[in-house]
């Protein structure tokens, strides 16, 4: 076995029904697709030797990604179609792989995401839109959220927010965001119900 990995960078889509399987439910998927796709894969030394796959940004339940990153340890290179192909025969239209390719930084250069969040709510109008875009771009953002202790806590999520454009399109409100990498989308969807309470559909780009 090599004892170098190469890093092979996955983008691919997660979208329809299943945007409502939790991110450990997709590792698992992700983990039993890579071992039938027979890709020359690296595996983590050990007692239990697995293939190491690391996420991005791992998306709350009820987030459709567009374009979705993991970095997956291959033992040699392979060409990035074939790897797609491998991959793809194993998978469904609503969880595949768009492309593939080796990467020359590691993910955590990766600093913003584009997100577009649709929010269906009573009342729903263009001065609604901007009143939400108004509120997550303002000097703060302020959540509350649970630790590990139990106990409600305020949390300004402002400086993860680089931009927000709002539109109203077909009844809902369309939200266009660059959030940190580090902010959860749970956490800014639950900033966006705060103004306009109803659905929040988040989507990553």
């Amino acid at each position: 076995m090599n004892n170098t990995p190469i890093n092979l960078r996955i983008c691919f889509k997660k979208v329809g029904s299943l945007q409502y399987i939790s991110h450990l439910d997709l590792v698992r998927t992700m983990h039993k697709i890579i071992v039938r796709s027979k890709l020359p894969l690296w595996y983590t030394e050990g007692f239990n030797p697995k293939p190491k796959m690391v996420f991005a940004a791992p998306l709350s339940v009820g987030t459709e990604s567009v374009v979705e990153i993991m970095d997956l340890r291959l033992s040699e290179k392979v060409e990035p179609e074939l790897a797609v192909a491998a991959l793809n025969a194993n998978m469904t239209d609503e969880l595949s792989v768009l492309h593939a390719y080796y990467p020359s930084t590691p993910l955590t250069d990766m600093k913003w995401l584009s997100y577009r969040i649709r929010i269906k709510t009573a009342g729903a109008d263009e001065a609604l839109a901007t009143a939400c875009r108004e509120a997550l771009t303002s000097e703060s953002v302020m959540i509350s959220k649970k630790t590990k202790s139990g106990a409600d806590t305020e949390l300004n999520i402002r400086p993860l927010i680089k931009s927000v454009e709002s539109a109203f399109c077909d009844g809902e409100i369309e939200l266009f965001c660059i959030l940190s990498s580090t902010c959860p989308s749970q956490r800014f969807s639950l900033a966006c119900s705060g103004w306009a309470p109803g659905t929040v559909t988040p989507h990553l780009h």
